[in-house]
């Protein structure tokens, strides 16, 4: 293929039905800008897309499985995503929309405007929309809301608009800060919401919720941290892991207990959001 590019790319590779939900997962946590699926009958054709070849490889050397790479021409890739790019629903009235996507609410509904940027996805991926129909079910207003792992803010930034007055977002990504922060400020929230890329250890707040859209694997190895920056009666949101997953899970946030369980549709597979307590 000769020397990567920083053109936007895209991973092709076939998986069979039963892997969708965790190379899925894989390549969301590895930074793919949006993954597309294609049923071919027996097997199932996954095609991610990211920033650029480089990171295109990088998540194909992570993921350890055969993958095809396809280059675009500078800013092609993101032209065709956001050209196909659409709103969602989450839980009872939130609506997620790019800002180039015209819509008409209804009356009941909160419009949420978020702009992934070059760096992350749409936020459609069912974990956020588990995710966000949670903190719709127990935000009522003046809330201290930590984000963990924030990317492009659609949690923090629903958060605000839900009524939480301080709402702080982390990541390790150098570009999220900036982008949860533009989101913000678009969505009339900026003065309630922080951005930042200070490691978890570092804050010393304590917050009424706390949610983490992360693998489970990432989460149990974060569990201790989480717990401390709850406050008493505090609520941890956890999204991000599968079914399987959920015992291993709620066993490294002991002493918390599992107070509710979100599961998406079964068409979309096995991915549930946790609530402890």
């Amino acid at each position: 293929m000769g020397e990567l590019s920083r053109q936007e790319a895209r991973l092709r590779m076939t998986v069979t039905p039963d892997e969708v939900d965790v190379i899925s997962g894989e390549l969301w946590r590895l930074g793919t800008l949006g993954v597309q699926e294609v049923d071919t009958g027996a097997s199932i054709t996954l095609l991610a897309g990211f920033a650029s070849a480089v990171s295109a490889n990088e998540a194909a050397r992570q993921l350890e499985k055969f993958t095809v790479i396809e280059e675009f021409g500078s800013g092609d890739y993101l032209d065709i995503w956001r050209a196909f790019a659409s709103i969602y629903r989450a839980g009872n009235r939130l609506v997620v929309k790019p800002p180039w996507v015209h819509y008409e609410p209804e009356a009941s509904e909160l419009v949420l405007w978020i702009d992934p940027g070059r760096s992350f996805g749409s936020g459609s991926h069912v974990s956020t929309r588990l995710a966000l129909a949670q903190l719709e079910q127990l935000l009522e207003g003046n809330e201290s809301v930590l984000d963990f792992g924030c990317g492009s803010g659609v949690l923090a930034v629903a958060a605000a608009r839900l009524g939480a007055t301080h709402v702080v977002g982390i990541d390790i990504d150098s570009d999220a800060p900036q982008i949860t922060l533009d989101n913000a400020k678009a969505n009339g929230v900026r003065d309630f919401v922080e951005a930042s890329t200070a490691p978890l250890t570092t804050l010393t707040d304590e917050y009424n919720v706390v949610v983490a859209n992360m693998l489970a694997s990432t989460l149990i190895e974060s569990a201790e941290l989480l717990i401390d920056s709850l406050r008493p009666a505090g609520r941890l949101v956890v999204s991000g892991l599968l079914e399987s997953q959920i015992d291993s899970v709620v066993n490294a946030f002991n002493p918390l207990r599992l107070l509710t369980k979100r599961n998406c549709d079964a068409e979309e597979g096995a991915w549930v959001c946790l609530t402890l307590g």
